[in-house]
């Protein structure tokens, strides 16, 4: 008898992923698992619930009578997914501008390599990312860089903010990631490893942070 395909529409599979697992060569002690995982996450608050198909009656009574009523429960139950101006408005807070801040990574035996992170929204509506290590170019170079992407971002998406100047950008940012550089590593930032005349001129700028 042919096995019944049971279709996924995606409006009503948001928030639950199909789990089909079976031995293999490579794992042939391995159990097999078949089911819906329903996974939601609100402002960093994270639930999920597996729906087997063996224990809900099957891989179709599973997703439409257990799967997506839980998940339509548990939404309704939990917090609203976080504000996207609220979280631009704190990403500018560290550093004043919107988008731009002062991270870094462990990389083991307690170091932390600093690099400045930058987001946007592209024209399709994801949220992209990227980033400029500080150890490679500098603290200063660093953030230049990320206020140039940025610019670049913004036109393509037809933005047009005078603020939004990679000069002026700079002028704003750079201070307050300074500022909280050092007071994070109790040090004034590395010189850059990476040659300068290799990136458009950064403005003639000097800062002094107290």
């Amino acid at each position: 008898m042919a096995t019944k395909t049971v279709a996924k529409p995606k409006k009503e599979t948001h928030h639950i992923a199909r789990i089909d697992i079976q031995p293999d060569e490579e794992h042939p002690n391995r159990s097999p698992t078949h089911g819906w995982l329903v996974r939601v996450r609100r402002q960093g608050q994270r639930v999920g619930k597996f729906f087997s198909d063996k224990k809900h009656g099957g891989k179709e009574n599973a997703l439409y009578e257990h799967a997506i009523p839980y998940r339509d429960k548990l939404i309704e139950e939990m917090p609203e997914p976080d504000d996207p101006v609220r979280r631009s408005a704190e990403a500018r807070s560290k550093s004043g501008v919107i988008g731009l801040h002062l991270s870094s990574k462990d990389i083991g035996n307690g170091t932390r390599k600093p690099y400045i992170q930058l987001s946007w929204t592209s024209e399709d509506g994801r949220r992209r990312s990227t980033s400029f290590s500080v150890e490679k170019w500098g603290l200063k170079r660093a953030v230049w860089n990320g206020c140039l992407r940025l610019h670049k971002e913004r036109e393509r998406m037809g933005v047009e903010d005078r603020e939004q100047d990679p000069e002026k950008m700079f002028a704003v940012a750079y201070p307050n990631i300074l500022e909280r550089y050092r007071e994070d590593y109790e040090q004034e930032p590395p010189p850059p490893r990476r040659p300068a005349e290799l990136d458009r001129k950064m403005p003639d700028m000097e800062f002094d942070v107290e």
